[in-house]
């Protein structure tokens, strides 16, 4: 049977003033309003609940075997409504879900993994492979992902997003490559052969969709899913490898490649923050958001 919770605020407040006047009072209503939820709560206990002595409402049995449980429960449901509005790192055992493409795993978890550690240490952070761009809202809407890093995509006004950084795109090729003893040219790049690092089976990268614009085309010869599968794969060959520049640097001190400059002028990449309207202001998501953007301003100075 459903009831309304604050016909408890009225039966405690009651209990405690023992007058339905000073109960009205203390609760700003008014004294038909106080008596017309006593009335409800009489109704739903089949009990009087509280005797008329004098100018005073004495409780019934009934009332006092309850009163306990009812003051426990509000005392509960205060405590709800505080917390909903507060977080607490050092204590809590919340755990997160990260939409992340996994070229910028290396980039933005460790850095971020440090100051949870700290800051943090019962809470749980996952790194799901990235969502397809056209069920991010839907993901992040369930709950399923709590944010989401990706290049800077359409979304409606359910989804917030701020950016984390600007990227520019270089060429990265193994060391003492024969073609380019001297600066990497247009033509050069476009006549080699090239590795195209994407989440998707199919489809141009976003360089290509910029070259096409321009009337060039380069020759993709293997497309693979991770930034440091496609690293390793020109340390043996002459092939060609696209990459933000902060991914660049990052795999260019692991293994023997260098960068170059690329040779055609392309609009840098936005890379940003996605998150769901719905937790906006909920102080665990924005903790985290927060964190993130630390994170990545730290990753930058690095």
């Amino acid at each position: 049977m459903k009831i309304d919770l604050n016909l408890f605020v009225v039966f405690d407040a009651i209990y405690c003033e023992g007058n339905i006047t000073k109960a009205a009072s203390v609760l700003n209503l008014s004294q038909p309003a106080v008596s017309h939820s006593l009335g409800k709560l009489r109704n739903h206990f089949d009990d009087p609940l509280f005797i008329r002595q004098g100018n005073e409402m004495r409780p019934t049995p009934v009332a006092k075997n309850v009163i306990d449980d009812v003051r426990e429960a509000l005392h509960q449901l205060q405590v709800c409504l505080v917390q909903s509005r507060q977080f607490e790192p050092l204590t809590s055992r919340k755990s997160f879900s990260l939409s992340l493409h996994g070229s910028l795993e290396p980039y933005y978890l460790p850095i971020l993994q440090e100051s949870l550690s700290i800051e943090s240490p019962a809470i749980h952070l996952n790194s799901n492979k990235r969502v397809n761009r056209s069920e991010l809202e839907n993901k992040l809407a369930s709950g399923d992902i709590d944010l989401a890093i990706d290049a800077l995509i359409p979304v409606s006004n359910n989804i917030r997003h701020t950016q984390l950084q600007s990227d520019q795109l270089v060429v990265v090729a193994r060391k003492d490559h024969p073609a380019l003893t001297t600066t990497l040219d247009l033509d050069t790049y476009l006549k080699l052969d090239h590795v195209l690092v994407s989440s998707r089976s199919t489809g141009p990268g976003l360089e290509d969709f910029e070259l096409s614009r321009m009337g060039y085309h380069r020759k993709i010869s293997l497309r693979c899913q991770q930034a440091l599968s496609a690293c390793k794969v020109i340390l043996s060959n002459d092939m060609l490898l696209t990459l933000p520049k902060t991914a660049a640097q990052m795999y260019s001190e692991m293994l023997d490649i260098v960068m170059h400059p690329l040779p055609v002028e392309l609009p840098d990449i936005g890379v940003h923050l996605y998150w769901h309207v719905n937790v906006d202001k909920e102080p665990a998501n924005k903790w985290l958001r927060n964190k993130m953007i630390i994170a990545a301003s730290n990753a930058q100075k690095q």
